[in-house]
Parts: structure tokens; sequence; C-alpha cells
């Protein structure tokens, strides 16, 4: 596997939290957070969502958000300086998260489901930490509904390489459809599903090209494809994503659900 280029994966981010923003809005509105709300963003990365989510969204809140790579937390540590003490980060995983029962109001994974080997054993941690009657809500991809027209030759065996890839690291990249699912086996009231969907109408084929598929021709490479293949792939893209019948479109999957009320 090569190397991942960190100052491309943090733009790639950024843009991620930027593009999405109105979709995310309305599914954290439905799913019932609230301006007073003590936020968990587990699986955090740089802070970007968990800096905008404190500013705009919980003007009465905290966020606090946890993160297993200590390089990702100093970097949501600097971008947090503005917002002050409402911001804290703490080093953690979705096994063991470095809170007390019962802390938050509002548990929240964001396109980290993906990279688990444990989803179960995740939802146990945030149900854990979560007050009885807060929320669990979880967004994901779902390659399933990844969709690009004209698409290079190669494109079906780079995807296929993905899921593989992603499957022996013990995660999933069809989980979206799998979430609801999720939230009921972990013993949660009224788990619920939305579908969301951006395309390269919406931000334009460059945009959408390295958000989409841009974390996947840095890290494939062997054995799971040949790397002039994903090259190929690449910039046969470069130069479809400008031709003026270009069209991609990529799904994203919320749900979320309640913790009992204590017994």
């Amino acid at each position: 596997m090569e190397t991942l280029d960190a100052p491309a994966e943090l733009s790639r981010l950024d843009a991620q939290v930027r593009l999405v923003r109105p979709l995310e809005l309305d599914f954290l509105e439905r799913a019932g957070l609230r301006r007073h709300h003590h936020l968990l963003d587990l699986g955090c990365g740089p802070g970007f969502f968990a800096v905008w989510a404190a500013q705009d969204l919980l003007p009465l809140g905290q966020v606090t958000g946890v993160d297993a790579d200590p390089a990702l937390l100093d970097i949501a540590t600097a971008h947090a300086a503005t917002v002050g003490a409402r911001v804290t980060f703490r080093q953690g995983t979705a096994a063991r998260i470095p809170l007390p029962d019962a802390a938050v109001d509002f548990a929240y994974a964001r396109f980290l489901f993906q990279h688990l080997d444990a989803p179960a054993d995740a939802l146990a941690e945030m149900r854990r930490v979560t007050r009885p009657g807060g929320t669990i809500a979880l967004v994901d991809t779902d390659d399933g509904g990844l969709v690009v027209h004209p698409a290079p030759r190669g494109l079906p065996a780079l995807l296929r390489a993905s899921r593989d890839a992603q499957a022996a690291r013990g995660g999933d990249r069809e989980v979206g459809r799998k979430l609801k699912a999720l939230l009921h086996a972990a013993g949660l009231e009224s788990p619920t599903a939305r579908s969301y969907s951006f395309s390269s109408e919406d931000v334009g084929g460059a945009a959408f090209v390295a958000i989409t598929l841009g974390f996947k021709a840095q890290v494939l490479g062997p054995p799971w494809i040949d790397p002039a293949e994903v090259a190929s792939v690449v910039d046969e893209l470069q130069t479809l994503r400008d031709s003026p019948g270009f069209f991609g479109q990529a799904l994203g999957i919320g749900a979320w659900a309640r913790v009992p009320d204590a017994r």
C-alpha cells in the first residue's frame, strides 16, 4: 500500500466537510441535535467538523472530539483555538472512548464505520457514553451508490480493489446500507435512516473526483491492484471529468436512534 499524502488528505477532508454541510445540517436537525447539547465527534480527525459544529450548531453546547491519531489531534487543537473551551479533544478509539458513562447527549460518527472491524463493539461504547434518552447517529458512504459516466475502463477494477482492501483491514465500503440494522441490533430505539447524494453538477467534476476517488487512488497498490492501473484510471478520469457530458454521483447514508431511558 502506498503512503498517504497527508496534506492532500487534509485538504480532501476539509473539502468534504464544506461540501456536505447543508446535507449534514439537515441530517443532524432530523436526528434531534439541539443548541445546548454535548456532542461527541467520534473519529474527529483534524477537527474540521467539530469546530464548525461548536461555532454554528451548538452555541450553548460543547463538543468532545475523539481520535486515535495524536498528530491529527494536534491539528484539531490548533484549529479549535478560536472556539475556546467549548471544544476539547481526547485520544481514544471507538472500542475505548475516554469518557464516563452517560457523558454526552448526542454521539456521532462520521465516515468512521467503514473502517471498523467490530462495529457492534463501537456502538456499545457509544451507547455507554450517551445519556438515556440521548441520540446515537452515524453517517457513512456506500460504494453501491457511486456512479460515474463516462467511466474509465479500469474503474470497476479500482472499486473492487478498494472494497477488497477495506475488507482485508476489517472495514466495509458498503456499510452505509447497514447502519440502520446495526443500530437496531445494538438495542437502540426507533432507528431511522435517510440517504443523501451529491453530484458533479453540485461541485464540479474536479472536486467530485478528488473527494470520492482521490483517497482510493492514494492508498491502493499491491496486492490489490497494479499501481500502473490506478494511474491509468486516474489519468483518464482527469480527462473525462472536464468533458461536457461527464456526470458523477456519490451516496451517503445517515442513520440515528435513541438510547432507551433508564429503567
